[in-house]
């Protein structure tokens, strides 16, 4: 599942299904999401605006 969220450059839109967790940042109001490739293995690390909060209301939206 794809999700629309907000980095520091404007919308940027994330595979979920990649994503192995997300949390926020504590004291600063992003949340930082880890993704792993299937095939390669590589894990990425991205900030978004949205807090796990809103990250989970959109994921139940689906």
């Amino acid at each position: 599942m794809w999700l629309e969220l907000h980095d520091s450059n404007g919308p940027i839109f994330i595979n979920m299904d990649t994503v192995t967790h997300f949390q926020r940042v504590e004291g600063q109001r992003r949340t930082i999401l880890v993704t792993c490739a299937t095939r390669s293995g590589t894990c990425v690390t991205l900030q978004v605006k949205e807090s796990p909060e809103e990250i989970m209301d959109k994921i139940s939206e689906y």
